[in-house]
């Protein structure tokens, strides 16, 4: 390869950098300088309709996680991860139904959710705020780029399905092609002409070398013994730089380490998310959608990330096959309304469901568990957090949230604890209240009052954790327009939760 084409590679303009004027106005330790740190990030996994509460929680409220606090329960799956996950417990999301507004507990769950805002009144009903990830995206993303929001299923920008939200009444909907992402992402590592800063790296080798004739000729120039240490002292240091980033080169190579190819990706794009080809996109679609945010890490594309899975789904693969949407499954009847009689084996089926969504979350731990950066995990350096839409999906309750956080985002947050941020009794919730033992009336007992710190906080521990600042400098403080059931006191409570920090 020609040397003006690696020229204009990555490696190229490393190389300039001893040259320009700012990096002759200081002295450069290659012995002293600090290694990069491996970016940070915030992955969400979203699912709706709450769960079967009672069978989520680990046994205990508060203290060190052992496997056996989580046996038998729904996420028993993670049990070879106990080490590195933190359960907040004890959070809200205010702004639930006839809370302050009193339009529909779905749509303020999924306006307000990410916002933590009030939702407009109009048909649209978008939030009246800009969401979580993109407020992360525009801090910290290289060049400010938009969170990577993704989702399997038909495209929607109904406020049913839209959780990410630009500016206020902005939507932001998901992407749910896998061949969308892909498509940015080989803009990468191409699909052209191969640079030689790429070849090097995908044989070990440095790409340094190709130029070394060049820069032994320049360091034979007159010049003084300051400017001479300057420039061994800047390739010893790209040496080092290009030794950390070799193991995990943006490139196809790496592509299909992770399960990404062409072939596979039209496999898991097809059937458009409809009818047959809904069960598609919800398996082979949504596992594609996860190795492709692998990717994109791994390329550093994008540091705030969403991967949203529709609720008002029928489930019929992967060995289940109900006749009622999970909404309705929900609600428990099997249906839209609420009350009424308890649809037969019920408590079963949403058990089904909620098995099916640990899975998927466990697939994700796993697979960035199994990607070295660094010294640690791309999870290591990620806080990749299961966040539910509601609790108990009949109740529509946003208080007591059950959430999960895999990963410390570079060792920010703790491991292998659950954490009681409301410090008061909490309980599991009484997802089973109804629809059992007999009893086939649907009642609105089977949420719980307990736990409601606002998840502000949360969020605001979570923005420090990546490495966000706030507006005059220093650690952000407040996230969002309300904490509280008066919107019109904006944020009361500010500041992070330091008792999930490490």
């Amino acid at each position: 390869m020609k040397r003006r084409v690696f020229l204009k590679g990555v490696a190229g303009a490393a190389l300039a950098a001893p040259f320009l004027s700012s990096v002759h106005e200081r002295e450069v330790k290659a012995q002293s300088a600090p290694q990069s740190s491996p970016p940070r990030r915030l992955v969400i996994f979203y699912t709706h309709n709450g769960c079967l509460t009672n069978r989520w929680f680990p046994t205990i409220e508060s203290g060190a996680l052992t496997a056996e606090h989580i046996k038998g329960t729904t996420l028993a799956g993670l049990t070879p991860f106990v080490s590195k996950l933190l359960f907040p417990r004890g959070l809200k999301m205010f702004n639930s139904y006839a809370e302050i507004q009193s339009i529909d507990p779905h749509d303020q769950a999924m306006g307000g959710k990410l916002t933590c805002a009030l939702i407009s009144d109009d048909k649209t009903r978008y939030a009246t705020s800009h969401s979580l990830d993109h407020e992360i995206a525009k801090q910290i993303n290289p060049g400010k780029a938009s969170p990577l929001v993704l989702s399997v299923g038909p495209s929607s920008s109904s406020i049913k399905e839209v959780l990410s939200f630009s500016a206020p009444n902005t939507a932001f909907p998901a992407v749910v092609n896998p061949k969308t992402v892909y498509q940015q992402l080989t803009g990468l590592f191409g699909g052209g002409q191969e640079t030689e800063a790429d070849y090097r790296v995908k044989r070990g080798q440095s790409a340094i070398d190709l130029v070394k004739d060049d820069l032994q000729s320049y360091q034979r120039l007159t010049m003084s013994k300051s400017d001479q240490r300057r420039i061994s002292d800047w390739l010893d240091l790209l040496r080092s730089t290009e030794q950390n980033v070799a193991p995990t080169a943006c490139n196809e190579a790496t592509a299909a380490t992770v399960g990404v190819t062409a072939a596979k990706i039209d496999a898991a794009s097809s059937g458009g998310g409809f009818g047959a080809g809904l069960g598609t996109s919800f398996t082979a679609g949504g596992d594609m959608m996860m190795n492709l945010m692998a990717l994109s890490m791994i390329c550093d594309m994008n540091r705030s990330m969403i991967l949203v899975y529709p609720g008002y789904v029928t489930f019929d693969w992967d060995n289940i096959s109900h006749d009622a949407d999970h909404h309705g499954l929900s609600h428990r009847n099997g249906s839209f309304a609420v009350g009424g009689t308890c649809k037969n084996g019920v408590l079963d089926m949403i058990a089904q469901i909620d098995a099916w969504y640990a899975a998927k979350y466990v697939r994700l731990v796993t697979l960035l568990d199994s990607i070295a950066e660094g010294d640690r995990t791309l999870l290591d350096n990620t806080a990749t957090m299961w966040l539910p839409e509601l609790a108990d999906g009949n109740a529509h309750n946003t208080n007591n949230l059950p959430i999960v956080i895999a990963g410390s985002a570079g060792g920010y947050l703790k491991q292998g604890q659950v954490v009681n941020v409301d410090g008061g009794k909490l309980g599991t919730g009484n997802s089973e209240a109804d629809c059992t033992g007999g009893d086939t009336s649907v009642g609105f007992g089977t949420g719980s009052n307990t736990g409601n710190v606002p998840i502000n906080k949360l969020y605001v521990t979570l923005m420090n954790a990546v490495g966000c600042t706030a507006a005059g400098g220093g650690p952000v403080t407040e996230f969002g327009k309300l904490d509280s059931r008066d919107a019109q006191a904006g944020i009361t409570k500010p500041g992070e939760l330091t008792s999930l920090k490490a």
